[in-house]
């Protein structure tokens, strides 16, 4: 039994883990339950531990983390890993142990030849949220179960500002059930910050519209954040390229769940990318990542300063 959990560490991870291990073992002790991290554990200790029976009972959980090879297979480690040992554990797996590996989702890459394998030898569980609106149901849900007030504004700019990220969502939400009184959109505004990809959004499409004072506005709230003109510079390319690829797709006839899954980045970024790619003529997006890069090339060539030409850069647009 092989189990693959796309997660970052939440409350639902817990929970399917949990739901997961009751199924196998009904008292957990140190011989049946065994927890590892794969960057810092060889795969033949795992995969030893994985052979040995529990001896307290008939089966047996092993739990690991970090399953950095799924993206980055050559990932440097502190010692040297054979990635063939586990594909043949994965095609002969012990059938008295339950082997769940846990993905975060920065390792996570669908295309990779280790996701190839899982979903011909065992269940791949994805617990990142593939629309929006899922992920505005389940926060929905822990509202409801925590029993907190919220007004519906308030709840549209939570879940914006957590933008799909499950662990800031129950981080936020950890805060919110502190307070007694109802939550309104100020509240919010205050307590829950901005991520900073939701003001390089802002800055994009004031860009896209042309106004130069609240461009101007943007970057020096940006500014005051210390955020270098070099990070802003590849995070503006990254944003226009996305309405490009996702302007290209949607063209192309590809549903929201396609672009998702070829594009392989958030659903909410996709969501956004889609109302840029409806709402902007896209030969202006074409022409901004034209200087975006010619900047860039310039500023590491020495050619320019960064802070001076970024801004004329953006004064500019």
């Amino acid at each position: 039994m092989v189990k693959l959990i796309i997660s970052d560490p939440s409350i639902i991870l817990k929970s399917v883990l949990k739901e997961a291990t009751d199924e196998v073992i009904e008292s957990i002790d140190e011989f049946n339950y065994v927890t590892f991290d794969f960057e810092e554990t060889p795969f033949e200790e795992i995969i030893d531990c994985l052979q040995t029976p529990a001896f307290s009972s008939i089966n047996k959980v092993v739990i690991c983390k970090n399953a950095y090879f799924i993206k980055e297979p050559k990932k440097k480690l502190a010692f040297e890993n054979n990635l063939a040992l586990l594909y043949e554990y994965l095609e002969n797996p012990n059938p008295d142990c339950l082997f769940i590996m846990i993905c975060p989702l920065r390792y996570f890459d669908n295309k990779s030849e280790f996701f190839k394998k899982m979903n011909k030898y065992g269940d791949i569980i994805n617990l990142s949220f593939n629309d929006f609106n899922d992920f505005k149901n389940y926060g929905l849900r822990l509202i409801n179960g925590a029993k907190i007030q919220i007004t519906d504004g308030a709840k549209d700019i939570l879940f914006e500002r957590c933008a799909g990220d499950v662990c800031k969502l129950e981080r936020e939400m950890a805060k919110l059930a502190l307070f007694n009184d109802e939550i309104d959109m100020q509240t919010i505004s205050k307590m829950v910050s901005a991520p900073l990809e939701d003001n390089v959004f802002k800055l994009s499409n004031a860009m896209l519209d042309k106004k130069t004072k609240d461009v101007m506005k943007i970057y020096n709230d940006l500014k005051l954040l210390k955020q270098e003109p070099v990070n802003l510079i590849n995070m503006l390319a990254s944003q226009f390229r996305l309405i490009l690829q996702v302007f290209i797709l949607k063209k192309e006839g590809k549903s929201n769940n396609e672009i998702i899954d070829i594009l392989n980045v958030k659903p909410y970024r996709v969501t956004v990318a889609l109302k840029c790619a409806t709402n902007y003529n896209i030969n202006d997006v074409k022409k901004i990542l034209v200087d975006l890069a010619t900047l860039d090339a310039k500023i590491k060539r020495g050619e320019a300063d960064r802070y001076v030409d970024f801004e004329l850069f953006l004064a500019t647009q």
